[in-house]
């Protein structure tokens, strides 16, 4: 375990020693919310672009730190709806496009050892080279971004993600030293990955496939695996953790994340949504997260004006 620790250490030092190079500007604005495209460099230099949605009014304000679920991009202009549950109850959303997943984030920096079309596909034969530690640095420093950004309260911070995202909310959540409130993660991936890949099921079919074809590579994959699996990082998470899951879920199956929940040792709470597949939830679950949020910040206020 503290050779999975030291990995992304070196990985945080790695970050830390590139310019944020942050540029902000504004591209929208309504009577409710305003949305600001933000560009900042991560790992092997990439120029990531995230957009933060804020409410009209006076900050700092609360921030959810959202993940998107895989192959998806933020439309900023048509997606605004997507993020005002935030908006509207007075928190800021920053979400940024994952690099190489048809948004405006490329995945320029090459692969040393194999590459695929799909982005879960490239670099699985090193833990320096796979593609999800480009993802999961690139959220680390989102993350590190919103501590320097004038319109964010930067002790009331959440994250929320689903499926691909929810994965790496709990990645980042276990990674990162930065306190959060709460974290939110609906149909999570990522968890049991030997597993994930034995059978196949949503994006580790890529690496499944080529098993199928080179079955010479499964002692390495296996090698590289428990650099990025939830189930070996999240006890080190001290804040609350709220779990959605479908209990049909063909994607991401319940029954594969249910190692990484047995290891939150943090306050947590796991919502099954049962005869649901990879859409959960869905507005119900939103709902709720919105709920809770809107629950801890009345929390927060509470104490503060007892200070």
């Amino acid at each position: 375990m503290a050779n999975l620790f030291a990995f992304w250490e070196k990985t945080q030092k790695e970050l830390s020693e590139i310019p944020l190079a942050v540029e902000q500007k504004t591209i929208r604005s309504s009577k409710t919310y305003r949305v600001d495209q933000i560009k900042f460099q991560s790992l092997f230099a990439e120029t990531v672009t995230g957009y933060l949605f804020l409410p009209i009014g006076q900050g700092p304000f609360p921030l959810v730190l959202d993940c998107l679920g895989y192959m998806n991009h933020v439309e900023p202009f048509t997606m605004a709806t997507s993020f005002s549950q935030w908006t509207e109850i007075g928190c800021a959303c920053f979400v940024i496009d994952n690099r190489g997943q048809g948004g405006k984030t490329p995945d320029n920096a090459p692969y040393q050892t194999v590459w695929h079309e799909a982005p879960l596909g490239r670099g699985f034969l090193a833990k320096e080279d796979w593609y999800q530690r480009r993802l999961i640095s690139d959220h680390l420093r989102a993350l590190a971004l919103t501590q320097v950004l004038s319109d964010i309260a930067t002790d009331q911070l959440f994250l929320r993600g689903g499926s691909q995202g929810g994965g790496v909310v709990l990645m980042v959540n276990s990674l990162s030293n930065i306190p959060i409130l709460a974290t939110f993660a609906d149909v999570p991936s990522h968890s049991n990955l030997d597993h994930r890949i034995e059978t196949g099921t949503g994006s580790y079919q890529v690496i499944h496939n080529y098993l199928q074809k080179y079955p010479e590579y499964k002692k390495t994959v296996e090698s590289v695996m428990p650099y990025f699996d939830t189930k070996n990082f999240v006890q080190r998470i001290h804040n609350q953790v709220f779990i959605s899951v479908g209990s049909h879920d063909p994607i991401c199956p319940m029954h594969d994340f249910l190692p990484t929940y047995r290891r939150i040792d943090a306050v947590k709470q796991l919502y099954v949504y049962w005869n649901k597949g990879h859409d959960g939830g869905g507005e119900r679950q939103l709902a709720r997260e919105k709920a809770r949020v809107q629950k801890i910040l009345q929390g927060v206020r509470h104490e503060n004006s007892n200070l």
